[in-house]
């Protein structure tokens, strides 16, 4: 391979978020990385941080900082050559992250009280977003059926009346789903009929394993949408705060835009805007490409590891984003017994599946963007540990 993604990288000195909370719990240095959160493990890709000395080196001013010339042609340059979709540019505005466009989507477009759809299991963070706004969360739990998940549009149809909000994961975390074109255009259509608004978090649509197809939102031509995208979790940018946010409607942008005017939100960091323009770039794609065969070689080691020794759990096909859901449910465990007992026994660190709600119990979450040498390891570590 022409990039590095063998080097292990000692992050526990360097501030991580992830390796300072699994240090807090373990209460002592780790001696592998952690696999819970989704925070890679790689070395940064070459042209993000050539992209950051030059900013540094050659501009050299760090004051408030709007769209440097170049930036937007970026972002719109990967939504149509990676995604299809024709964006125009003032239809984009920058967050520091996506979790922060969904704090401002739902104070934006809604009131205390109203309901707002997600579908479980999914990421922790869109629950807590509706209970710290003080709206309803409403549950439209996916189907769990051999070993795949689906969509339930009976229940979606009944509960879209309750809602003003739709938040959808796609392509979808923790259970690694692609939805179809035929799944989002009933969901689109579902919420038309009941003015719906929907905000599509995209984060992971850039991992999408050979033999499937992920779906734009806005190529469905959606007016009351706001898609959500970045270039933090595809290149491990979290840390820079910056995500692209695109709303076609001019009404809902403005009011999304306003919201973040109340909150003093009027620019973003300096090297977010010089790290994207380095991420999306030809060479910054040839990474991404290089990094999909990686975690899809990383994919076939746990799958057969787990088929070959606990063929009784059941590992999800992964068809999108580098985090495989592990069915784990035939040990009989509480999964926060199960996540507890990995870490102690073995220094794993994993998600325990209850925290994604719905029918995520008995389940673990696994990041495998991780040099092969450390997910090796902790195969082995596993292995000693449940014997």
């Amino acid at each position: 391979m022409k990039f590095d993604f063998e080097t292990v990288v000692d992050r526990s000195t360097a501030g991580s978020m992830k390796w300072k909370g699994a240090m807090r719990k373990l209460q002592r240095p780790l001696t592998i990385p952690p696999l819970s959160t989704a925070d890679m493990e790689f070395v940064c890709c070459p042209s993000i941080e050539k992209s950051i000395i030059e900013a540094l080196t050659n501009k050299g001013v760090m004051g408030y900082t709007l769209q440097p010339d170049g930036y937007n042609e970026a972002v719109l340059k990967w939504l149509k050559e990676e995604h299809g979709y024709q964006a125009k540019e003032e239809w984009i505005l920058q967050t520091f992250g996506i979790v922060q466009a969904l704090y401002t989507a739902i104070e934006s477009f809604s009131e205390v009280g109203d309901g707002v759809l997600i579908q479980p299991p999914v990421y922790h963070q869109f629950q807590k977003t509706i209970e710290n706004t003080k709206r309803v969360c409403i549950e439209n739990n996916l189907i769990y059926k051999d070993s795949r998940y689906f969509m339930d549009f009976e229940d979606l149809e009944k509960k879209a009346k309750q809602a003003k909000i739709m938040i959808l994961c796609s392509p979808h975390n923790p259970v690694g789903r692609v939805w179809d074109k035929d799944d989002l255009e009933r969901v689109q259509k579902i919420c038309n009929e009941n003015n719906v608004i929907m905000i599509a978090d995209e984060i992971h649509f850039d991992f999408i394993a050979k033999g499937y197809h992920h779906t734009c939102y806005g190529t469905l031509e959606e007016s009351n949408m706001i898609l959500c995208t970045s270039p933090s979790k595809t290149f491990n940018l979290a840390g820079l705060n910056i995500s692209n946010i695109v709303i076609p409607n001019e009404e809902l942008r403005n009011r999304f835009k306003q919201q973040l005017n109340c909150w003093g939100l009027h620019y973003q960091n300096y090297f977010g805007f010089y790290a994207t323009m380095g991420a999306y770039s030809n060479e910054g794609k040839a990474w991404k490409n290089e990094l999909n065969e990686v975690i899809a070689d990383n994919f076939k080691t746990i799958k057969e590891f787990f088929n070959t020794n606990y063929p009784q759990m059941r590992v999800v096909e992964l068809e999108a984003t580098y985090l495989v859901w592990i069915d784990m449910s035939c040990l009989n465990m509480k999964g926060s017994d199960l996540e507890k007992m990995l870490m102690e026994k073995g220094e794993i660190f994993i998600e325990d599946g209850s925290k994604f709600d719905g029918n995520g119990e008995g389940f673990i979450r696994i990041n495998i963007a991780c040099p092969k040498s450390v997910l090796l390891e902790v195969l082995n570590r596993f292995k000693k540990t449940l014997g």
